[in-house]
């Protein structure tokens, strides 16, 4: 599971912005298997609530490959909502209307501008992965416990904290050197262009020229 975890983590971020599709393909998939099992299992045959999972997993993992802004929106909507219900369940209030809420905002936010939220949730997740998988892998005692100090949840948090700062740097200076590539492309293509536009516009003015000359010969 940890290792996993961290193969997931490096699936994420080494397509950058685009791994975004991958993290919508995770959380949506294996979210919604989870809630089937744990939904069905006991209210059912046996074998019932293994089969639904599975193929509510592969449905929405598709969904969340496949339709990216969309997912992207669900993700964020999912996210809005379960913040707000445990700020409104820690404040006594009743969470249904707050999660509503903040979920059409997350929904809102994710359609409008799911290209920036995927510079941001990418490297979130990916740090939370690579905090919890190393816990999972080398802080247990039984395996060596390489790095005991995971089994505090505090270096777990702190280890999650400093290497989000470290993944969203990179996210936003990559997508900041796209755009330098791209405006200097832009700008060549322009140039280009001026210069083709010079050049036909000199070869009509020397035809326009030579057939004055032959008028007045």
């Amino acid at each position: 599971m940890g290792f996993a975890l961290l193969g997931l983590s490096l699936a994420i971020t080494i397509p950058g912005r685009h791994g975004q599709r991958l993290l919508n393909a995770a959380l949506l998939g294996c979210g919604a298997g989870a809630l089937a099992f744990f939904g069905l299992r006991g209210s059912a045959h046996v074998w019932i609530p293994g089969v639904t999972a599975v193929v509510v997993f592969v449905l929405c993992a598709l969904f969340g490959l496949v339709a990216v802004r969309w997912a992207t929106s669900a993700v964020v909507a999912l996210l809005f909502a379960a913040a707000a219900s445990f700020g409104a369940n820690a404040l006594h209030i009743w969470w249904p209307p707050v999660a509503g809420l903040f979920g059409g905002l997350g929904l809102f936010v994710g359609m409008v501008d799911h290209k920036r939220v995927s510079l941001v949730l990418p490297p979130l997740f990916s740090a939370l992965f690579v905090a919890v998988g190393a816990a999972i892998s080398w802080a247990p005692h039984w395996r060596g416990a390489i790095l005991w100090q995971l089994n505090d949840l505090d270096w777990v948090l702190g280890l999650a904290a400093i290497v989000a700062a470290i993944l969203l740097a990179l996210s936003l200076e990559r997508e900041h050197r796209k755009k330098l590539r791209l405006e200097a492309r832009t700008k060549r293509m322009d140039d280009e262009a001026l210069k083709k536009q010079i050049e036909s516009k000199k070869a009509a003015f020397q035809e326009v020229y030579d057939r004055a000359n032959k008028l007045d010969s």
